[in-house]
Parts: structure tokens; C-alpha cells; sequence
């Protein structure tokens, strides 16, 4: 069977997901955007190919499962806070075993951020960089979209919560991790 019968044939799977036709034509380096059919909020992750986004998240856990954790980081203090909250992984999954509740809308949305793309080789070592590190996921401060803005564009951007508009200190986080990293790779 050819990439195109697989794709129709993995997307048919999906159909409870409302995945947009324009997931199966996907470029590697797209938007891939997981829209909460209730929330309002969204999961988000760059292809990567074969069917796959690296995104911020676990397997294991739900988009309500990682809210609350998050509103739970900022009002438990650091110290006792890391006792109850785990951390996140960086990781790659096939769309289809993404965990989202039914009615979620999955689709390439390359439109939302009005940013230049990267480069795919800068998009790639990005993902390289990345791929499987833990982090303490922060809704506000450093989220799905932050993450996959930084692997897309190089920036940090977060548009979903219309109050939080500082994104900068992210994305110099991002850019010193990834600069360790070159210089311990030399």
C-alpha cells in the first residue's frame, strides 16, 4: 500500500478526533494543533513525519490532567510542589496515540503566530536538542505552544492565554539550553 492509502487508512481510525483533511498532507515542521473541544486550549506539536509530532506532554496524561497540574504549580510552592507534581517530557508520538478527549480537532495551523519559519535543519536540531528532556510544564510560562513555537520559529510564543503576553524569558531559556548543549557537543 502507498504513504497515501496508510494515511487514509490512519486517519479513517480518527474520524471521533474531527481530523482536518490537511493533517495527512502535512510537511515536516508544520503546526500541528490539538483544539480542546470545551477548553478553549489547545495541545501543540511539530511534525516530524511518518505521522508523528514532538510535542510537549505525556501519554499518559489528558489536557484537563495537565491544567490542573499546572494551576496546581502556581499555587503550591516550589519546594513541597515538586513532591506531588511530576515533570513533563519532551517526546514523539504518532498522532493517533495522542490522547485527547473525543470531539478534539486536529489540524496543521501554520497561520496562528505570524512568524517566519526556521530553517527544517535549525527545526531539526531543535527537536534533537529536546527530544525526551523533562521540564515542569507551566500553562502560563512554558506550555505546548511555547515549546513547539521554539522547534517551529525559534521563538516562544503562547496565544493562548490572552493575559499572558511575556514570552521572552521562555525563549531565553530555550535558546541558553541549546547553547549548552552545542558547546558540551564540541
Amino acid at each position: 500500500m502507498d504513504l497515501l492509502g496508510n494515511w487514509n487508512s490512519l486517519f479513517s481510525q480518527m474520524t471521533w478526533r474531527q481530523v482536518d483533511p490537511s493533517v495527512s498532507t502535512a510537511e515536516i515542521g508544520d503546526m500541528i494543533e490539538f483544539a480542546h473541544p470545551w477548553s478553549g486550549l489547545s495541545l501543540w506539536g511539530v511534525y516530524v513525519g511518518d505521522g508523528r509530532v514532538i510535542h510537549f506532554g505525556v501519554g499518559d496524561e489528558n489536557m484537563t490532567q495537565r491544567a490542573c497540574r499546572s494551576f496546581l504549580q502556581q499555587i503550591v510552592p516550589k519546594s513541597k510542589g515538586e513532591r506531588v507534581l511530576r515533570k513533563t517530557r519532551i517526546c514523539t508520538q504518532l498522532i493517533t496515540e495522542i490522547k485527547v478527549p473525543p470531539g478534539t480537532r486536529i489540524r496543521v495551523n501554520n497561520n496562528k503566530h505570524n512568524l517566519v519559519p526556521s530553517p527544517q535543519e535549525m527545526m531539526q536540531n531543535r527537536c534533537e536538542t529536546f527530544l525526551h528532556q523533562e521540564f515542569n510544564y507551566d500553562l502560563l510560562n512554558f506550555n505546548s505552544e511555547h515549546f513547539a513555537t521554539f522547534v517551529r520559529y525559534g521563538n516562544a510564543v503562547c496565544n493562548q492565554i490572552p493575559f499572558q503576553k511575556k514570552n521572552g524569558d521562555t525563549t531565553q531559556t530555550l535558546q541558553m539550553i541549546m547553547t549548552q548543549r552545542m558547546e558540551t557537543e564540541t
